[in-house]
């Protein structure tokens, strides 16, 4: 069997002050079959020139006007050829150099194979366990940035861009309705810079998960116990 191959994704807009560490962690990686694709958002503070430097170490990049950060991420995955597609965005970092090698010698080909993350906040750090997967009723198993998905199932669950903040949770969803085969890795996938995230967004966030969740969920009780899971997690925001 071929080695697998993995797509590495980075998604920009205007990151100049951070995109080359992102660069560095991904080519400083021991994995040795990547692909790597960078989408700029069409920047105009520099961030082009940065990736124009590390050109040879990149296998594809573009840079135009989109949608918002779900539409470039739908971009990248019609330009990947990886078995497995990865998206380390802009300001984000692998956990250690052997991250994948890691994750791939302990899978056997599933089709979502996901770990744990490493929350940066603006004076800390924290793990963020994964989820089991029963509970993706009142939350995403994984962080985005902590999961390789094969490609041929995300080529036919595409982000829905009709979500500013949740389409990885509805993406989730959708994955799961396809039967897809999940295999958890007890390692710390990323470093997650959550320093960007505002209590506006969070709200957002929690009114998204409340829809995508009754959707994705039957049953009379199960619904009722979804909406007061969702109504005390946004007011007891507020206290």
């Amino acid at each position: 069997m071929n080695k697998i191959k993995i797509t590495v994704v980075t998604v920009v807009y205007n990151g100049a002050d951070i995109i080359e560490n992102t660069i560095a962690n991904v080519i400083n990686q021991t994995y040795d079959n990547i692909e790597y694709i960078i989408v700029d958002g069409g920047s105009k503070d520099g961030t082009q020139d940065i990736i124009r430097k590390y050109e040879e170490k990149i296998s594809l990049w573009k840079s135009e006007p989109d949608k918002g950060i779900y539409d470039a991420m739908n971009k990248a995955i019609q330009l990947a050829t990886g078995d497995y597609i990865y998206f380390l965005n802009v300001g984000d970092n692998f956990y250690s150099n052997k991250t994948l090698e890691n994750i791939i010698t302990q899978s056997q080909y599933e089709d979502v194979i996901y770990g744990n993350t490493c929350i940066k906040d603006l004076n800390s750090e924290r793990i963020a366990k994964a989820y089991p997967l029963n509970l993706d009723w009142k939350t995403m198993p994984y962080c985005h940035q902590s999961v390789l998905i094969k490609r041929t199932f995300l080529i036919n669950n595409l982000f829905d861009l009709s979500y500013k903040i949740a389409a990885d949770y509805n993406q989730y969803h959708e994955l799961k309705k396809s039967k897809a085969v999940f295999k958890f890795v007890d390692e710390i996938i990323c470093i997650y810079d959550n320093n960007g995230f505002s209590s506006q967004n969070a709200r957002q966030m929690l009114n998204e998960y409340t829809g995508i969740s009754l959707k994705n969920n039957s049953g009379f009780l199960k619904k009722i116990k979804i909406r007061l899971y969702f109504f005390l997690r946004m007011n007891l925001r507020k206290i």
